[in-house]
């Protein structure tokens, strides 16, 4: 059973796929083709990239000869992209699962990742959201697995896995002391060992995201660069950003302005968990015809109906965040460490967008760790149709 959802995820991705065809759709999946291309052809990034570092790697190796073939070839890495984050990211959400509350649970939550319209849309997609949310769940899988069973091996590769993280998403850096702050808590050893296990995974982190921070540090003098995409939607000047940096500007705003910063945080908060998109530029027929006159490849009409989009997003992530809510409920009794790794990521992870702007997009990398809460909910409310009187807690170490 475990394998047919494994395939499903995959064929819905391949469906989405090839519904989205061999056209572009979003600016940023120009931008990271784009790069991809320049890549594969010996030119770096190309001029004027300033987005991640590591999606067009992966999109190059990936397709690599796809796109040397050119436009034609788009539906094909498409098909490609989809295959290869369903695929690994149902495996690892599996294991995952099972580690930390169970087959049932485990099972529950490949339901989510192989329906759910957002991620399987995403799949389609050459966002690096998808392939990220495959990263973080390996890398939570591996922190689990160093908890669990005492092994350093494991945390050094939760950190590698964490260090990837942010380099397909770059705000996962709030999500460092998070992790390390769980695996020394929260591990089956005594307090040394906890300890040198945190400070593995902060080491492997650090290094796997040092090339690009040294690179960075030569070229701009920042760690992050002010000209860096994103940034312009932070609630500071990108004078005062390079002058000072990035976290010394955050700092000094919510010095200055403490409630404004955050009130603006809160609400952007709730953007990042919005039933559906309410910021999706290409719904403004004006920012379309901006974006197509800008560059040819991308569409004068709408993708998607907004409608249908908005009412299929809110019932299906409406319904997986009522579950999510019973299975914190639930989870909070028996697995507790776990819940709270799964709400601190999620909480966390969303938070260090609100700091900037938050758009529902950005909660797909979250979203596996929303699965793995619904599963436990969605499976103790069939324990209770079922007329199980054992309880659906019980669910949890079945």
């Amino acid at each position: 059973m475990t394998r047919i959802w494994i395939l499903l995820a995959a064929l819905t991705r391949v469906a989405a796929a090839l519904v989205l065809g061999d056209r572009l759709h979003f600016i940023d999946e120009a931008i990271y083709l784009d790069a991809a291309r320049a890549l594969l052809a010996g030119n770096g990034y190309g001029a004027g990239y300033v987005n991640v570092p590591a999606h067009p790697v992966f999109l190059a190796l990936l397709t690599g000869p796809a796109m040397i073939l050119g436009q034609g070839q788009l539906v094909l890495v498409r098909c490609l992209h989809g295959v290869v984050t369903g695929v690994l990211g149902g495996w690892a959400l599996h294991v995952l699962g099972r580690r930390m509350f169970g087959p049932a649970v485990a099972r529950m939550a490949l339901v989510f990742w192989a329906l759910d319209p957002l991620v399987v849309v995403t799949g389609g997609l050459l966002y690096p959201e998808a392939i990220g949310a495959v990263v973080l769940t390996a890398t939570l899988l591996a922190l689990v697995m160093a908890a669990q069973d005492d092994r350093a091996p494991a945390a050094a590769l939760a950190g590698v896995l964490l260090g990837l993280t942010v380099l397909f998403r770059p705000v996962a850096v709030v999500l460092i002391p998070v992790l390390a702050l769980w695996l020394a808590i929260a591990a089956a050893a005594p307090r040394a060992r906890r300890a040198r296990h945190a400070a593995l995974l902060l080491a492997a982190c650090a290094l796997t995201i040092a090339p690009w921070v040294l690179t960075n540090l030569a070229r701009d003098g920042r760690v992050v660069p002010a000209g860096m995409t994103g940034l312009q939607a932070a609630p500071v000047a990108r004078g005062e950003i390079h002058r000072t940096g990035l976290a010394a500007s955050l700092g000094g705003a919510f010095w200055r302005q403490p409630i404004e910063m955050a009130r603006r945080t809160i609400g952007e908060l709730g953007h990042f968990w919005e039933l559906y998109p309410t910021r999706l530029q290409t719904d403004e027929p004006g920012q379309r015809a901006s974006m197509h006159a800008k560059d040819a490849r991308l569409p004068a009409d709408p993708s998607f109906a907004p409608s249908l989009r908005d009412t299929v997003s809110a019932v299906t992530f409406g319904s997986e965040l009522l579950l999510a809510l019973v299975g914190l409920a639930v989870g909070w009794q028996r697995r507790r460490g776990m819940v709270v790794l799964l709400v601190g990521v999620a909480l966390v992870y969303g938070l260090g967008y609100a700091l900037f702007v938050a758009k529902l997009r950005y909660r797909i990398v979250v979203l596996p760790g929303v699965f793995l809460l619904a599963g436990v909910g969605a499976t103790t409310v069939l324990a209770k149709v079922r007329g199980r009187r054992r309880g659906g807690a019980e669910i949890l170490v079945g």
